[in-house]
């Protein structure tokens, strides 16, 4: 741990940086080694329900540039507010080579110095991994349940009544599918529906 980051944020106006300061200086001072060089990123009066925090992005860029090879916060909710947010910034981070460290959350001591470490950020990719593999169901399933809705997924064909009849009118004038699809700017699919079946589209009768 030569070069860190040391990040604060407060949601509000009326709270201030003080009791985080404070907790990291008293973490700064009881440090067997000191880092070499401190970067301090402030967001004030910023939710921490958002990664659009000037501080924060200014932070992560050095990090990504290798700059620190650590990032300090007081509490974890500083950071994100957002478990599975900041779980992946985590991660990121420690693709980058970059540590992360609470100091008032002893369990999330993900300094390099941490023999323990590796162990963690694995539990932590399992969790992030069962997040994506949660989302990824209920979207599946809630596209199965409007299907049997009769709700018609994906955006809707229009196609308008001059389009299908200047469709017909080349095929009877012997151009093949692939020529038509390509002088009216429609996919292959789009025009064999018109010309094979094209009841179920939702046809537009706009000029």
């Amino acid at each position: 741990m030569k070069s860190i980051g040391i990040y604060y944020r407060v949601s509000t106006d009326k709270q201030d940086l003080k009791s985080q300061k404070s907790g990291v200086d008293d973490w700064l001072q009881n440090c067997e080694k000191k880092p070499d060089k401190i970067q301090i990123f402030e967001d004030e009066g910023i939710s921490g329900k958002t990664e659009r925090r000037p501080g924060l992005q200014a932070m992560l860029k050095v990090a990504y540039r290798g700059e620190i090879d650590t990032i300090v916060v007081y509490r974890l909710d500083r950071f994100s507010r957002n478990a599975t947010t900041a779980i992946r910034l985590i991660l990121d981070l420690d693709t980058a080579g970059v540590g992360f460290i609470s100091v008032s959350q002893p369990v999330l001591n993900l300094g390099h110095a941490n023999p323990f470490r590796r162990t963690m950020l694995a539990a932590f990719a399992e969790i992030a991994e069962i997040e994506r593999e949660t989302i990824t169901a209920r979207v599946r399933a809630g596209l199965v349940a409007a299907k049997k809705r009769g709700v018609r997924l994906g955006a809707p064909t229009k196609i308008n009544a001059e389009l299908i009849k200047e469709a017909r009118l080349l095929r009877q004038n012997g151009h093949t599918f692939r020529e038509i699809s390509r002088r009216l700017s429609l996919s292959l699919g789009t025009i064999a529906k018109i010309l094979n079946d094209h009841s179920h589209l939702k046809i537009s009768h706009d000029p």
